[in-house]
């Protein structure tokens, strides 16, 4: 639905929302791996053999790093808008293709080096209805690739995200703290009435977005990296991983798969403006933005944040 609205859509095909696409993209190639799980499930195993399992690992390992990276790409076109309105510094659609491309040759070496078991390997994990990286390997190959996956894959890409968001809801508050303080230098009650009303939404909508993206990544990244560090660094006495325990990392990666480009895409007002139009039955009711006064301009910047 997601991609279906922002592609037909002819005023949401911006720079910007490329990277939203590419967020639901990485996502939906996630998901298509669900048939091969649900039949792995029936078959009580792997069943299309270790060649499978491969490409699996593969796909999952592609989809996983690109969507962490999309997050980040977003926050960061977010942050450059806001914060550097000014900046001679365009994004283009070229320039969007690009970067999402090259997140996926970035994202190259952690997804094809354990399909050659040159660094790491993929094997069943959890009931083995799945496949991953293979994190019982206790040697340097194995545990370098969990502390680079982490690194590379992980920690950059949400030290992106939240000094991007930091810096966003400060440049927002900041500006409508100017606001406040010209409408009370010129003591005009109306323009102080807007800026506060409609700077306190934006600040509190940017602190929810955050908040949200936030959460989301840490939900579906923390129990991977906690289970993947405790099957390789710990004391064998604690590490205890059942399959239980190691199939719950791969559902909550599966479930970010689920909602993390809804909320992106629910969050845009236009993108509902355009669900409303096109699927009128789902009842958004999405009012239209302002086009006058200093609501309009504090509306721009609470939809860009």
């Amino acid at each position: 639905m997601v991609i279906y609205i922002f592609m037909v859509a002819r005023s949401l095909r911006t720079p910007a929302n490329m990277f939203v696409i590419g967020l639901a993209m990485a996502d939906l190639l996630m998901m298509a791996k669900t048939p091969v799980f649900i039949y792995n499930s029936f078959q009580l195993g792997p069943a299309f053999g270790n060649l499978g399992c491969i490409l699996y690992g593969v796909v999952g390992c592609y989809s996983g790093l690109g969507s962490a990276f999309c997050n980040a790409i977003i926050s960061f076109d977010r942050y450059r808008v806001i914060v550097h309105p000014f900046s001679k510094t365009g994004m283009s659609m070229t320039k969007a293709i690009i970067m999402i491309l090259l997140i996926y040759v970035y994202v190259t070496p952690f997804a094809l080096l354990p399909a050659f078991e040159i660094w790491s390997r993929y094997v069943p994990e959890g009931f083995l209805t799945s496949c991953a990286a293979d994190f019982f390997m206790h040697d340097f190959n194995g545990r370098s690739y969990i502390v680079g996956t982490w690194f590379f894959g992980w920690f950059i890409p949400i030290s992106i995200v939240l000094y991007c968001y930091a810096r966003i809801f400060m440049a927002v508050r900041n500006h409508e703290m100017q606001i406040k303080e010209q409408a009370r230098k010129m003591n005009v009650d109306s323009i102080r009435s807007n800026a506060a009303v409609s700077g306190s939404s934006a600040e509190i909508r940017i602190a929810k977005t955050a908040f949200c993206v936030i959460l989301m990544f840490l939900f579906s990244w923390v129990p991977y990296i906690s289970v993947a560090f405790i099957a390789g660094f710990s004391q064998p006495s604690l590490r205890r991983i059942t399959p239980v325990v190691s199939m719950i990392p791969a559902m909550t990666l599966k479930a970010s798969a689920c909602f993390d480009p809804f909320f992106y895409a629910i969050s845009h007002p236009r993108y509902r403006l355009e669900l409303q139009k096109r699927l009128p039955w789902l009842c958004i009711h999405e009012k239209p933005e302002p086009t006058t006064g200093t609501g309009d301009e504090v509306s721009k910047t609470t939809e860009q944040a």
